[in-house]
C-alpha cells in the first residue's frame, strides 16, 4: 500500500511538473541567456519594443531622447509621446493632447529592459526551470537597486518577463524587439487639437 501511494506521489509530480533546484551563477562572462539574447538584439538608444499584458498590446518606441509609450485593449488606448523635454499625451478618442514641460524623459522600458549591457555582462543571476501552462521555462532572475527582473525562456527565445518592485509585480508577454524606428511615431497627428489648461 506504501509503496503505491510513494508510486502515485511520483506519477503526480511527473505529470505536474516541478522546479528545478535555484541555482546562482556569479561572473557570467556573458553566457547567460539574458545577455546573449539583449547582445544580439538590443540598441540601447533606439528600439522598437512590443509585448502583450493580458488582452493589452504595448508598444514602446526610443529613437535617442525621444520616447513613444502606446497601450491599447478593447475599451481604450493611451499614447505618450516625449520629445524636446515635452511630454505629449494624446486623447485618441477625442483626438486632442495635453502638453507639459519634463525635466528628464520616463523609462517606460524599467524593470523589462536591462539598463546598462556591459553590466549585465557580469552581472550575478539566478537561474532554474519552471513549468508553466505544460511547458517547461528556463528563467534568468536579476536583482537591481529598485527590484526584481526575471527572464524566462523556451529554446533559447525569449517568452515572458517579469517585473517585480516593493510596491507591485507585473508580467509581460514578449513579442518582438527592434532596432528599427518609425520616425512617424514621434509627430504628433495634424488633426489633433491642443488642450489649454
Amino acid at each position: 500500500m506504501i509503496k503505491k501511494i510513494a508510486l502515485c506521489l511520483c506519477l503526480i509530480m511527473v505529470i505536474v511538473g516541478c522546479s528545478n533546484k535555484e541555482k546562482t551563477v556569479k561572473n557570467p562572462n556573458g553566457k547567460s541567456e539574458t545577455y546573449q539574447f539583449f547582445k544580439e538584439n538590443y540598441n540601447e538608444d533606439k528600439y522598437t519594443l512590443k509585448l502583450k499584458s493580458g488582452n493589452r498590446d504595448i508598444v514602446i518606441i526610443k529613437d535617442d531622447d525621444n520616447s513613444y509609450y502606446h497601450v491599447s485593449d478593447y475599451n481604450e488606448t493611451t499614447t505618450i509621446i516625449e520629445k524636446d523635454y515635452t511630454k505629449y499625451t494624446l486623447n485618441d478618442k477625442n483626438k486632442t493632447y495635453s502638453k507639459e514641460n519634463v525635466s528628464e524623459h520616463t523609462n517606460y522600458v524599467l524593470g523589462y529592459l536591462p539598463s546598462d549591457l556591459n553590466k549585465l555582462k557580469n552581472k550575478t543571476y539566478k537561474t532554474g526551470e519552471e513549468r508553466r501552462n505544460f511547458l517547461n521555462y528556463v528563467y534568468e532572475k536579476y536583482v537591481y537597486d529598485g527590484g526584481i527582473s526575471v527572464y524566462y525562456f523556451r529554446n533559447k527565445k525569449l517568452k515572458y518577463i517579469t517585473n517585480k518592485t516593493p510596491l507591485s509585480e507585473t508580467e509581460v508577454e514578449f513579442i518582438s524587439l527592434s532596432s528599427k524606428v518609425d520616425k512617424n511615431k514621434f509627430k504628433l497627428p495634424s488633426d489633433y487639437q491642443e488642450l489649454e489648461f
